[in-house]
């Protein structure tokens, strides 16, 4: 049977069938009377697993009563508006790097075409070499 563990285990060891890990949604998969003793387990109370059903119905209930609260229907509004507003942020920065990464793509595919025309506007260290070159060729006295 199926159990879900409400104090937040990753995994069990039992002594005869061995040790149990949890899957990607907290479940843990045991023969039935592995999870016959476990689900009869209190603490306070309070039950330490629960069952398919069980666990599906404490969710639904939680959403509902999380969906009641105006404040929370606030609280989620809200962050939504921030997410958008970031992602709006970000649209200009993303596209300028898209147009920058597209022009780098250019520049390459020019220079593996055996294109002799700079694919990059010359760096500022090459447009100081014929003023360098004037000042060398100037006698100096």
């Amino acid at each position: 049977m199926r159990l879900y563990t409400l104090t937040g285990a990753t995994a069990l060891d039992d002594a005869e069938y061995g040790k149990f890990e949890a899957d990607e949604n907290g479940g843990f998969d045991f023969p039935d009377d592995v999870s016959d003793r476990l689900v009869s387990f209190h603490v306070g109370g309070r039950p330490m697993w629960e069952t398919d059903t069980e666990r599906q119905r404490r969710l639904v209930l939680e959403e509902m009563d999380r969906r009641k609260d105006p404040a929370t229907l606030l609280s989620a509004v809200e962050q939504l508006v921030r997410a958008a507003q970031a992602t709006a942020a970000l649209t200009p920065v993303v596209a300028q790097a898209s147009d920058a990464a597209q022009q780098l793509g250019g520049a390459l595919q020019k220079s593996e075409d055996g294109d002799p025309t700079p694919a990059t506007p010359p760096a500022a260290d090459d447009q100081a070499k014929p003023a360098r070159k004037r000042a060398a060729a100037k006698p100096t006295e």
